[in-house]
């Protein structure tokens, strides 16, 4: 029997960080694991690297008698019990860094797609139902303001893009102050409704919380300038979608870019038909660039915790 230790990777991730961890270990590749399986089979291993949909609950880490470390190739970490991991000493990490580069540049691509209706028109030219340009005129970002909430490190990267767009760009994180906005170019504001007071556009970047939980909902979109345009590639949670499809509908606000939805995939027929929304199936870390990083980094968090 061999000595190496042994890794689970859970669901398909990217070949670069697995071939780094067969390097060191026997590592078990896994195209998809439901909660039942893995909690069946994880006490067979040291680490265990997951991506999207593998699911790390209490009886998971209890069945993991051996487990070391959960590594995430990703960023949030919504689908693991961080509570009890703690409290039984279970290491988990994630790769909050390896993807905000690719979801950055996709708020800039649904902000860019709806305001010059760019789905609309391309199923237009490809239905060839005629050549009326006018009916998709747009907006330009340049002079709009930006209302960033949320300013981590997705966030900043956004406010960076948005300045070479000519947008000002407001911001709001109780976690950020003045100063630290500032060295940006962007103005801290106090409160999610100061944002939206300001913003032409509204992006999101906040982790799902009980407090972030339906931080948009009726409320806050009747609230909204009647030409905003919302983007969300944060937590779909964060949204009331419901209220949203109302406010579209009701041409409260513009628009709206989405990569998240309250189910995956989402269930609301209302949504699936409005023309004045893009919507993306959850594709913010999906570039080759994103995804390797993430899995080569996930790679080296185990590596590390099991080098001794």
């Amino acid at each position: 029997m061999s000595s190496k230790k042994r890794v689970l990777v859970a669901e398909t991730l990217e070949q670069a960080g697995i071939d780094l961890l067969r390097e060191r270990f026997e590592v078990d590749v896994r195209e998809r694991t439901d909660e039942q399986t893995l909690a069946s089979i994880i006490g067979d291993y040291d680490a265990l690297m997951i991506k999207t949909y593998t699911r790390v609950s209490k009886p998971v880490i209890d069945n993991a008698k051996k487990l070391r470390i959960v590594a995430r190739a990703g960023s949030g970490l919504d689908k693991v019990d961080l509570a009890y991991a703690k409290e039984v000493g279970l290491t988990v990490r994630n790769t909050p860094q390896a993807n905000v580069v690719s979801v950055a540049e996709l708020v800039f691509g649904l902000m860019l797609a709806v305001s010059r209706k760019l789905a609309a028109a391309d199923r237009y030219v490809r239905s060839q139902a005629g050549w009326d340009r006018d009916r998709f005129t747009g907006v330009e970002l340049a002079g709009k303001t930006l209302g960033i909430v949320g300013f981590g490190n997705i966030g900043k990267l956004v406010a960076r893009r948005a300045l070479a767009f000519d947008m000002q760009v407001v911001g709001y994180d109780p976690f950020v102050d003045a100063a630290g906005m500032a060295e940006h170019g962007v103005r801290k504001v106090e409160t999610v409704d100061d944002v939206i007071d300001a913003a032409d556009y509204i992006t999101v970047h906040v982790p799902l919380l009980d407090s972030t939980r339906g931080l948009f909902s009726t409320a806050q979109f009747a609230r909204m300038k009647r030409n905003a345009i919302f983007i969300n590639t944060a937590r779909g949670e964060v949204v009331d979608e419901p209220a949203l499809i109302a406010a579209l509908k009701a041409g409260e606000i513009a628009g709206a870019g989405l990569d998240v939805y309250e189910a995956e995939p989402p269930n609301h027929p209302e949504l699936l038909a409005l023309d004045n929304v893009v919507l993306c199936p959850h594709i913010g870390a999906a570039t080759r660039e994103a995804l390797n990083r993430m899995t080569v980094q996930a790679a080296e968090m185990i590596i590390d915790a099991l080098k001794d």
